[in-house]
């Protein structure tokens, strides 16, 4: 069972124990991410998460990685849209070796200026390897495409122009601003002592200053549109995005249910009709996009450019048909997924820690599996047909 503890500076811990496990997952999250970002500031959440494994008062960059995987360790962070989280993988005796790298980098990081001069070159190369990979390209167009100029619509990356001009100063100001005590979860799981491990919590982060949280920009609303990125590849790579659900709306649980059945499996909607029925493509699914205050309904196909109209109308064609004729027994196998995609996560000390952290930012909350399941349970078929006629009535965003 899992408990949380709230330092007097705002600071959550959850301490997720997992009897019977050798290892742990440990990390520390804020909700903080692109989102956040001014257009002056684009990329520098991402930048930031980069930097901060680049040395402390304590520690070179060096020492950072081979103090963690002296101990057989896994170090490693992610920036987000609306948080970014920085995590390591441990065996359970070296927990508080762990949190007192992610406390070091996190809490006293140098953002030299030689060190951010090479970092700003390594994302720059990864921005080109991402532009590189059209899949990856499509779906930056599509965010643009769905949420305008809004931070949503900027890729997390950056651009080459705005990462050149990130200075040391801008990163301070950043993470004075967003990585506030009452912004964060420290989350364990695994092999842990729940005691132990918010003693180690306290002692490295209860000292830390609370702070008011930042107000975000303004509420993102999905818009739609089209846009076309020429190459002389092989594949046409197509995007498709349509009005979705917020983390917190009432239609969540079922716009979930109708993502997987349109496109999350095998037996999918739009896998059966583009890729089985007429060989059509070989990679094609669907998703649901959720954030704090807007969602949207994704969907990717990558096929030849003689076939890409087909297989668009095809996508569209399955939604409509959702949307008048959804059965009960294909919302039900999708069901079945999302259960069971949930429960397996539950065996994994990283997903556990991960979810904690998005359930706090979310919803405030931790929400047992159970609850979710029967969430899922309660989702009817008219439920899910409003999803996708819900979809169907916006302007869709093609990229």
């Amino acid at each position: 069972m899992a408990e949380i503890i709230t330092l007097p500076n705002g600071v959550r811990i959850v301490a997720d124990p997992m009897p019977g496990l050798e290892s742990a997952s440990v990390g520390v999250w804020f909700k903080a991410g692109a989102i956040d970002e001014t257009e002056e500031e684009h990329g520098i959440a991402h930048l930031l998460e980069h930097m901060a494994f680049k040395g402390t008062s304590s520690r070179t960059a060096k020492q950072i990685a081979e103090e963690i995987e002296n101990i057989g360790g896994y170090l490693n962070a992610s920036t987000g849209y609306s948080r970014t989280g920085y995590y390591a993988r441990v065996l359970k005796s070296d927990v508080g070796t762990a949190m007192g790298i992610l406390a070091d980098i996190l809490t006293d990081p140098l953002f030299d200026s030689g060190e951010l001069d090479k970092e700003r070159q390594v994302v720059i190369q990864e921005i080109g390897e991402a532009a590189d990979i059209p899949d990856d390209a499509v779906m930056d167009m599509l965010q643009r495409l769905s949420y305008g100029d809004h931070p949503l619509g900027r890729p997390i990356l950056g651009t080459v122009e705005s990462v050149t001009g990130h200075a040391r100063l801008q990163l301070l100001s950043f993470m004075g601003r967003h990585y506030a005590p009452g912004d964060m979860v420290i989350a364990a799981s695994g092999g842990i002592d729940p005691d132990a491990t918010a003693k180690l919590a306290e002692t490295f982060f209860g000292a830390r200053k609370a702070a008011m949280s930042p107000a975000r920009a303004k509420k993102p609303a999905y818009q739609g549109g089209a846009g076309h990125d020429p190459r002389d590849i092989e594949q046409t790579h197509i995007a498709l995005a349509f009005p979705g659900a917020a983390v917190r709306d009432s239609d969540y649980f079922a716009t979930r249910v109708f993502a997987e059945a349109l496109g999350g499996g095998m037996s999918s909607r739009i896998f059966q009709s583009v890729r089985e029925d007429r060989g059509l493509a070989y990679s094609v699914y669907s998703y649901a996009d959720s954030y704090d205050e807007v969602g949207s309904i994704g969907a990717y196909v990558g096929t030849d450019g003689d076939n890409a109209a087909e297989a668009v109308s095809l996508i569209r064609q399955e939604i409509a048909g959702m949307a008048e004729a959804a059965t009960r027994k294909e919302i039900d196998r999708a069901r079945a997924m999302l259960k069971s995609t949930l429960l397996m996560g539950l065996e994994s000390p990283a997903t556990r820690a991960d979810t904690a952290a998005w359930q706090l930012f979310s919803h405030g909350r931790l929400i047992p599996a159970s609850e979710i399941a029967g969430r899922l349970d309660a989702v009817t078929v008219d439920e899910v047909k409003a999803a996708a006629a819900k979809a169907l009535a916006g302007t869709p965003s093609l990229a």
